[in-house]
């Protein structure tokens, strides 16, 4: 644009002098001509300085409407180009002065209209690109995009904190370089030779845990259907895995737990039956033994009844005011036949304020559970403390012993249903293996929190914390 301004001065100049020349040698012939007899020498010199300083005047004025001219006709050039390549590196923002409604008016026009299309366009890209990266980056599935060249394009966070990598491990690096299970690869291979959706579950060793995945290969095509890429979408599934094993062990232990006292009864039945009533000593024995069958066959049987009724939606509670230490009075009173039998040393303290809002019968139940498991596993001429104290809004129940103790690997597992630390021991003194579970489950419908501590032989304390006021 200055070049092209330069080159329109130049030649208004070159034009300007031409005919200016032109017209001070003609009119000076021409004056020289006529006065040239009649006018004295300094008549004719004044002449001249009178036509020269005139024709040099009309020059600079005619020079001066000229760079007016000049300029109306290349500053809006000039605008417009500057905003031409602002547009062209990306400044949509950029906008120039729109003048009279004449060409260069309506090229700067045409200009700012282009522009802010650009930045409505730019705009409205970024934001979907935005919520695009934000879905991505907050879905609760790993995902991973490769290329139609195998390149690693993109890895969400999900697959970057489950799987415990760096960006720079995977981006833009070929898949089955950075991808270090062979079992996804295979899965990459054969969508992008199928060129269809790819699904498969694995187990993938992360860290030092084994996890399930549902694995999707998906392939990326345009409009032409020719690939793009591959889209990998990995749903951890090790909950559901979990789930799905203890379903299947709660079935085995329920059959175990019930074939048991069910093949009591019909063994001693029958050898009643087959003629053993007539002696006196044996039908008192047999029949003793199929009581406490049916005892423990109904008690499994409540247990059973108990956990599935505190699993449904519509388990509530007996809210009330509850005074923990009648309670657990109520529980040491029921179970000291049971320590005095086995020499067992109880201790009790309380602290402080102990009413709070629950069910009394459920509290009870928890209480009864965690004192008899205390007795049972603790051994003969042992020692058991129970303290129970007020904290602010909460009140804590803790209850240790000097018994067998838990190994730290089985401490996960003991409020599973029908988990026995001592299956033989569990079994031998009438033990469903549901009393945690439950136990578990009363505590947590109370909003409150139950925590154990154990060294196997040397004995476990559990401790439940509960809140003084109900929390909704």
């Amino acid at each position: 644009m200055k070049r092209f301004r330069s080159r329109f001065l130049n030649a208004q100049f070159v034009i300007l002098f031409i005919v200016f020349s032109m017209m001070i040698v003609f009119l000076g012939n021409l004056f020289e001509g006529i006065l040239f007899e009649s006018a004295s020498q300094e008549a004719l010199s004044n002449m001249w300085l009178i036509l020269i300083f005139s024709f040099a005047a009309a020059f600079f004025i005619i020079i001066y409407i000229s760079l007016r001219i000049s300029n109306q006709l290349t500053k809006p050039l000039e605008g417009a180009l500057k905003v031409a390549n602002e547009l062209a590196s990306g400044n949509f923002k950029a906008r120039t002065y729109e003048y009279k409604l004449d060409e260069t008016g309506q090229l700067s026009h045409a200009l700012n209209i282009l522009a802010r299309n650009l930045q409505t366009m730019t705009t409205s890209y970024e934001i979907q690109q935005n919520r695009l990266m934000t879905l991505i980056e907050n879905m609760d599935s790993g995902l991973i995009l490769i290329d139609s060249k195998g390149h690693i394009n993109l890895v969400n966070r999900f697959y970057k904190d489950t799987f415990q990598i760096q960006v720079n491990d995977y981006m833009d690096l070929l898949y089955y370089e950075a991808i270090p299970y062979r079992d996804i690869i295979r899965i990459v291979e054969e969508t992008l030779l199928v060129e269809q959706t790819v699904r498969k579950q694995v187990e993938l060793e992360v860290g030092i845990e084994i996890r399930h995945f549902d694995v999707s290969g998906a392939p990326i095509l345009d409009q032409d259907n020719k690939l793009k890429g591959v889209v990998l979408v990995f749903h951890d599934i090790t909950e559901l895995k979990k789930l799905e094993q203890m379903r299947k062990d709660f079935v085995a232990n329920v059959s175990h737990e019930l074939k048991t006292p069910v093949t009591s009864l019909k063994g001693f039945a029958e050898t009643l039956l087959d003629g053993a009533m007539e002696n006196k000593a044996f039908r008192t024995r047999f029949l003793t033994i199929i009581l406490n069958e049916s005892d423990r066959l109904q008690s499994l049987i409540q247990d059973l009844l108990d956990l599935s009724k505190m699993e449904q939606k519509h388990f509530s509670l007996n809210w009330q005011v509850v005074d923990l230490k009648e309670v657990i009075d109520d529980c040491l009173l029921m179970t000291q036949s049971k320590a005095e039998k086995k020499g067992i040393e109880v201790n009790v303290q309380y602290e402080g304020n102990l009413h709070i809002k629950g069910d009394t019968n459920r509290l009870k139940q928890v209480f009864l559970n965690l004192i008899a498991n205390s007795i049972t596993y603790t051994p003969e001429e042992g020692k058991i403390t129970i303290s129970v104290q007020e904290s602010s809004d909460i009140v804590q129940f803790i209850i240790s012993d000097n018994g067998i103790g838990i190994r730290k690997e089985e401490l996960p597992r003991i409020f599973e249903r029908f988990y026995r630390v001592d299956r033989a021991r569990s079994r031998n003194s009438g033990g469903t293996g549901l009393g945690l579970a439950i136990v578990k489950h009363l505590v947590e419908a109370h909003h409150g929190r139950i925590d154990v501590k154990s060294e196997l032989g040397d004995g476990t304390t559990f401790v439940i914390t509960l809140n003084k006021e109900r929390h909704f």
